[in-house]
Parts: C-alpha cells; structure tokens; sequence
C-alpha cells in the first residue's frame, strides 16, 4: 500500500505570557492509499489539533509531516457541522470550493455535477438547505468537499450532530461514497463503535500530551458496510479491546486533574 501522509514525532506546544502546556508529544503514524483511519482518545486529548496539523492550519513545535506528493497535498476537511448557506441553493453550496479556490473550471463543474447524480441529489440541486433532512445535508457537505477532488479527506466527528437513528443510515451512505471516490480518510470522533464499523485502522491516542497508545488493525472485511459491521461477531471483542485502551486513559485522565 503507497503512504499518501506521515506524522513523526510530532510535538505540539502551546505557549502563553506565563506558561506553555504540551499537546502533543512524539505523536507518529501514517496513512495509506485508499485507507480510512480513525483517531479515538480521551476528551480533551488533542484529536481535532491533529487535524488541524495535517491541514497546515497550524504548525508543529517539532517533528515532520510529510506527504506522497512533496511538502504539500490537497486536503478536504469535513467539520461536525454540515455549515450549508441557507441562501445558497444546494448546487451553490457544492460549487462553493471550486469557487473560493477559484477553480471552476468546466471539468470540475461536471464532476460535482456527476457527484450529485451519482449520490442521489441531483434532483435536489435548486433546493435549499432548510428542505432537506439532516443526513441529506450532510451527504451534500461531503460531496461539496469531495468536488475539490482532495488528496486526503479529514473528519472532524461529522456525524456528532445527528440523531443515532440518522448518524446509522448516513455512516453508510458517506463510508460508501468514500469508498467509490478511493479517497484516503482520517476521521477523528469519539465514538468507539463509529470507529469500529468504519475504519480499516484505528489509532487510539493517550490523555494529554497525546501520543499513540495502540494501533489497531481492523478485519471485518465479510462485512461490506457498517451498519453489517455492527452486526458482525467479532464486532463486540473489537470494542472492549479498544474501550479498555480508551477508558484506562479517560480514568488516568481524571486521577490527573
């Protein structure tokens, strides 16, 4: 498998006018081709800064993040909230990148266009956000992310938002869209299971300073979805191997503070 990104050593600190607290120390994994890679630690640990870090929004104290194609890589960074413009109609809003990093061109045109048809959404285009159902709106955030044609695809708990019943059917719908574009996915959330059902690995990080605790490996490949992987009889050892990584951190968290 080619490695599209990779994070060595990676440090993190923040600096104030009276102290500096560490973030992250040593903080090392990589990416694969075609791979989805899910990051689950501690609230409060850091997985959202180590987005942030992938997406050059900050930099790091030390250590290296290289990518595949030289120092730089396209990314498309999906937030926890859909944040569709209610004045724009839904193709406005998936053409919203191509315009900001003025690259609507007719190529890209087509291929947020064929997004949309390919998806489902295509006769939703002329509608606004405030007529479509939360899991719709978020299939459109990801093709709206997806339409830039990214290298690299980072989540940031993009389902955190909807109701468990929405969160199940749009998991499906995005790991499938996914799946179909062969994009490279880091996702960060909370949720173990989420995880689970989603990834081909799972990174699971250390209270603060953040570093990786445990790498996982996840074959439940007899299962084609996730919702099928919730299903599956390896599913539940999966969770209380990860849940006993996850929850020792979260209470030598609490011993800490």
């Amino acid at each position: 498998m080619k490695t599209l990104l990779c994070l060595e050593d990676v440090c993190l600190i923040y600096h104030t006018e009276t102290a500096e607290t560490v973030a992250l120390k040593d903080l090392s994994f990589c990416l694969g081709e075609d791979e989805f890679l899910s990051i689950v630690g501690p609230s409060g640990c850091g997985k959202t800064t180590v987005l942030s870090l992938i997406s050059g929004l900050i930099k790091p104290t030390s250590g290296k993040i290289t990518f595949a194609e030289g120092s730089k890589a396209k990314i498309g960074y999906m937030l926890q909230r859909d944040h569709l413009f209610e004045w724009r109609t839904i193709w406005q809003n998936v053409i919203l990148g191509l315009e900001i990093q003025k690259v609507k061109t007719q190529k890209n045109l087509d291929y947020a266009r064929s997004l949309l048809e390919k998806y489902g959404l295509k006769d939703f285009a002329n509608s606004y956000p405030r007529e479509l159902s939360g899991g719709m709106r978020q299939r459109v955030a990801l093709i709206r992310t997806l339409a830039t044609d990214p290298d690299i695809l980072l989540l940031d708990e993009p389902f955190s938002a909807l109701d468990f019943q929405t969160r199940l059917n749009i998991t499906d719908d995005v790991h499938a869209i996914i799946k179909n574009e062969h994009k490279s996915t880091v996702l960060v959330t909370h949720d173990i299971s989420e995880a689970i059902s989603l990834s081909d690995r799972i990174v699971v990080l250390t209270g603060r300073p953040a570093t990786v605790k445990k790498t996982y490996t996840i074959d439940l490949s007899s299962a084609p979805t996730p919702l099928k992987r919730r299903e599956h009889p390896d599913f539940s050892r999966w969770f209380d191997t990860i849940w006993k990584e996850f929850g020792n951190e979260e209470t030598a968290s609490q011993k800490e503070t």
